[in-house]
Formats: structure tokens, sequence, C-alpha cells
């Protein structure tokens, strides 16, 4: 293990979520700390010493909670803010690979962990995607406030159509900019990609009831969307399936609501901001087709489709960030 990793084996010996087992040779991280196995095993165990840097932890009230901001101030209010949303698998936390190279280049990021999810208070996987275009509206505010120059709202995986969704809600952003963007709205996405498949749309009266009465009950939200192909790692996936921040549960009424709340409030034929896509090129959990298929729809005249070649949905692999960040501050110096 490098130094990093021996101080921070020194610095949280004691603690009770930390554990003083080894697998395969990295130290395990347990409780609060879970997200610095990623950092270690695949993303760069310097990502933490820049977390403890260059991190400000603060709430904003939302849908009537609070919920945890992770805020990166480059020191300059005037300077671009990104707000940037994590999907339906990760938090703030596990976005570092793709906010650290973003940081770097001097921009400001809020990194809201959305409701049910990360180090927020309640039930874990307790929202509605109405909740979470909420959450994101409330965490552009606080920027707005906080900031003083132009605003960019993204996402990844899910958080690219909660933040296209918060987009049309709230328009006073200057761009999209999102990791994967699909209209979840879209039937040919619900009735090939999901695990209802064509039962979908019949079963809708039964989500609609269900979530009245028992929309407080879990699932495994991998039982309902398989984290199989989240990461290229089999082993990265079964790690983010027993993340204690992660996205390991769903009540009944969140997961009706991405079939009964995701469609958009602004057609994307009549979007248009300047807007930003990436597309993981080896995708199998939302393959390219629907993101290709979302962003030709767009009617942005300033727009821009960018595939990845050979990533993953959640890459392992540092080349893919630092392509993903050069290509967002190339594109967002033109606006």
């Amino acid at each position: 293990m490098g130094q990093i990793t021996w101080n921070i084996v020194t610095n949280f010996m004691a603690k009770k979520d930390i554990t003083t087992n080894f697998e395969g040779g990295v130290f395990v991280f347990e409780g609060r700390d879970y997200w610095k196995n990623y950092m270690i095993k695949w993303f760069g165990e310097e990502l933490i010493e820049k977390w403890n840097n260059w991190v400000t932890e603060d709430y904003v009230k939302s849908n009537k909670r609070k919920i945890h901001l992770e805020v990166y101030d480059s020191g300059n209010s005037k300077t671009t803010t990104i707000i940037f949303s994590h999907g339906i698998a990760g938090y703030a936390r596990v976005l570092l690979p793709f906010i650290m190279p973003l940081r770097e280049k001097g921009y400001n990021l809020v990194i809201p962990d959305l409701q049910g999810y990360g180090y927020n208070e309640g039930l874990k996987g307790d929202f509605e995607w109405n909740a979470h275009v909420e959450n994101l509206i409330d965490s552009v505010k606080y920027a707005k406030k906080r900031f003083n120059g132009k605003i960019v709202l993204g996402g990844a995986s899910m958080g690219g159509p909660l933040a296209y969704a918060a987009a049309c809600r709230y328009n006073k952003i200057d761009a999209l900019v999102c990791w994967c963007l699909w209209d979840f709205s879209d039937k040919e996405f619900m009735l090939k990609e999901t695990s209802t498949k064509g039962l979908t749309y019949l079963l809708i009266p039964f989500f609609k009831i269900t979530s009245l009465i028992f929309g407080k009950f879990r699932l495994k939200t991998y039982k309902l969307i398989s984290y199989d192909t989240l990461s290229d790692s089999p082993e990265m996936n079964a790690l983010v399936k027993k993340d204690p921040q992660a996205g390991t549960h769903i009540t009944l009424k969140g997961a009706s609501s991405l079939v009964l709340q995701s469609k958009p409030d602004i057609k994307h034929e009549d979007f248009e901001l300047p807007v930003l896509v990436f597309q993981p090129g080896n995708d199998e959990m939302t393959p390219k087709y629907y993101t290709k298929k979302t962003y030709e729809k767009l009617g942005s005249k300033n727009k821009k489709y960018i595939e990845v070649e050979g990533a993953a949905h959640f890459p392992t692999q540092k080349e893919y960030y630092l392509k993903w960040a050069d290509e967002t501050d190339r594109f967002l110096k033109k606006i």
C-alpha cells in the first residue's frame, strides 16, 4: 500500500466503522468511510487526500428535509459552478472521479446527496422522482446564492435524465452536461430495458395502488435494475451492493415514481439550452442507442455528443475521466 493508505490506517484505526481486515491486499473501510474502498482499489487513493483538502460539507432544505451537499469552492466566486447529480446506484462522494478533474480545472462544484441517499438522514431509498428533481433545483438555488458565475447543471447515469428534468422545471441555468441522457418515459426503453419489460404499462394501476398503501416498503434496488453491468469490474459491482450510503434499496413509492413521474415538463425537441452529452461506448446498463435517440431529438442549436469509446457505464479507468474533464472544459468555455 502507498503512504496515503498507511496514513489513513494510522488515523482511522481506532474508529469503530473501520475493520482491520484485508481483502485482496486492500484495507477495507466500512460505515461512513465505505467510499474510500473505491478510491484505493480503482480510482486513486490520492482522491481521498484531495477530498479532505477541498470539500466543505453543507446542507440545504429541500422537499421539507435537509439534504447533504459536498461543495468545492475554487476561491473564485465568478467562475462557472457545476451542480452534478449521482444516479440510482451512487451518491455524491462516489462521483469523485468525475468531480476532481473539474475542480482541478478551476470550477466550483456543488454535489448533492439526493433524498434517500448518501449522508442524508431518513430511510435509505425513500424518495420520489419529483423529490429528486426538487433536490437538484434547490441545489442550483444554493449555488446561485453562494457563487456569481455561470451555472451548469448535470448528472451521471440516472442523474442525467434527472438533471434534464430539473433544467426543464427551473431554466435559470446556462448549460446542461450529462454522462448518459436518455428519456426515462420512452416506452421503448421501459419495455426493453426494465425488469418488468412488456408488463410495465399494464402494471401502472398496480404501481399506483401499492405505492399509496405500501409506499415505504423497500426492495433491493438491484432486483429491479441490475447492477451487474454498472462498471466493468464485477468486484466493484458487488461492493456497491453492500455500500450503506448507496442505492441498495428503493421504496415501492420510489420505484413507482420512475414510471409515473419521469416524463419531463419540456419535450426534448423544445429544449433550447446548450447541451453536452457523453455516452460510454461499452455501456450495457443504459445502451448508447437510447442516448443517441434522445440527443437527436434535442432542439438546442448548441449541442454536442461525445461517445467515449471503450468505457463502461461507470468506468474504472482514469483516462476516461480525464477525457470527460477536458471535453467539458472545452465546451463550457465556448458558451
